[in-house]
């Protein structure tokens, strides 16, 4: 069985990025039960799947986007079209016409190469699981030419078959054909993994004396902060305007926290400024400890930002020639996070397992070795689980060891704890690409304390 990854594709030479190419071979080594029955000569009948699925790849050129259409076709991708990608900021009769910040310059002169996915699947998980691997699959392709998978989306077909557009139409296979085709390509993916059984919350104290709202908290933190330094920033002191008196509970605050140092999940160069307040409400006496935990993951993904989004786009910054690196915004937010971090670690054995378990992830994001030991006791609490392996790849980041964690991470991706559509980019850098997986591991933790 061929890799659905490694077809065409030569392993970078950046020592750092190598070791996540190493967890390409892991797929290859991956049996799939359901092989025989995904076989092309076999008869079993499947249904048309529910969903069609569009695919967009860029290519740095036309004949590479020929290329690159050449090869979806021979996957059974049904309709295959190649033409510019459109640019609003080059079309005189688009309103953006002349406005290359509303648009994507960096895109000019590159080709857009679309195709369609309408398969077969045996039931709608197994649906899902396929389109999971061919996205991968597909990506593949892109890097394999010079280019990166730039979009896609699926639609029932009623939807996506009357709405494509064939213009610059290259390839076309018949519904037939195509089924044939997708049949044996199915055959070669992984097999879906089972979804691990829930397992009982992270244990968290519930006080029997209430705890003051969150926004008095808040409020206390910047106060106690305006004190020591004088001015503050103008997110922090925003918290002590009257302003801050709509929300209505402390799900809408905390939010509202979060939101303001990072919205929607990006960094600005106000959010290392506002670090120091989210580290104060995470240590806050008179923060639950549920929300505690909660405040320390803020605290990671803003340390982790400019280094997991260089993972998760490192094939569209390769190709276009973009750095790797953070941004200064990125790069000040992770130094704010570790100015802050210490003085949170010392507090691990005062602490609930739930906020333990964020610590971890605060160590993994700021080197803090020191924490291994205890990293690895509190995740022998459980004997396997993706909690077990969040824990044990945030002990291996924190020690700052790349080996240990390909290591970790070749073992949740033979585990199935990292599907086949999550495995990283050979181009990933090492470290960013961990830092990825484990958010949302951490994330699954946090879920059932959201209600408390």
């Amino acid at each position: 069985m061929n890799s659905i990854l490694s077809q065409g594709i030569e392993p970078p030479t950046d020592p750092e990025r190598f070791m996540v190419s190493d967890l390409l071979p892991t797929l290859h080594r991956m049996p799939n039960e359901l092989a025989p029955r995904h076989g092309v000569d076999e008869p079993t009948s499947w249904p048309a799947s529910e969903m069609v699925v569009h695919y967009s790849v860029a290519a740095p050129s036309e004949a590479d986007a020929r290329s690159v259409a050449s090869a979806l076709v021979q996957r059974g991708h049904r309709w295959v079209t190649v033409r510019p990608v459109y640019l609003p900021h080059l079309d005189p009769g688009n309103r953006l016409f002349g406005k290359p910040e509303f648009s994507r310059p960096e895109l000019e002169g590159w080709w857009s190469v679309d195709s369609l996915v309408d398969e077969e699947a045996p039931d709608p998980a197994s649906e899902f699981h396929q389109h999971a691997c061919e996205k991968m699959a597909v990506e593949a392709v892109g890097r394999a030419h010079g280019g990166f998978w730039n979009s896609g989306s699926l639609a029932t077909r009623e939807t996506m078959l009357p709405g494509f557009d064939h213009r610059g139409l290259v390839h076309e296979l018949d519904q037939k054909h195509a089924h044939h085709i997708r049949r044996d390509v199915i055959s070669r993916f992984p097999p879906p993994a089972e979804e691990p059984a829930p397992a009982t919350p992270l244990q968290c104290t519930v006080a029997e004396h209430p705890f003051p709202p969150v926004l008095e908290c808040a409020r206390q933190v910047a106060r106690d902060q305006e004190a020591q330094q004088g001015d503050l920033p103008d997110g922090t002191a925003w918290w002590l305007t009257s302003e801050a008196d709509s929300f209505s509970d402390d799900h809408e605050v905390i939010f509202e926290l979060a939101n303001s140092v990072m919205h929607q999940g990006t960094c600005y160069p106000h959010t290392a400024d506002e670090i120091p307040l989210l580290a104060g409400l995470a240590c806050h006496e008179d923060i639950r400890p549920a929300h505690r935990a909660l405040f320390t993951t803020f605290l990671f993904e803003a340390a982790t930002i400019g280094q997991r989004l260089a993972a998760s786009g490192a094939d569209r910054r390769v190709a276009l020639g973009l750095s790797l690196e953070e941004t200064a915004d990125e790069l000040a937010a992770r130094h704010a996070v570790e100015a802050v971090a210490p003085y949170l670690l010392d507090r691990w054995d005062s602490e609930d397992e739930a906020v333990r378990f964020t610590l971890a992830a605060l160590a993994a994001a700021t080197r803090h070795s020191a924490s291994d030991t205890r990293i690895r006791h509190l995740a022998e609490r459980w004997a396997t689980g993706p909690r077990t392996d969040a824990l044990r790849l945030a002990a291996a980041l924190a020690e700052t060891d790349d080996t240990a964690v390909v290591t970790v991470l070749r073992s949740m991706v033979e585990s199935g704890v990292i599907p086949p559509g999550k495995v990283p980019s050979p181009l990933a850098p090492t470290r960013g690409a961990a830092l990825n997986l484990l958010k949302p591991l951490i994330e699954r933790e946090m879920s059932p304390l959201l209600a408390q």
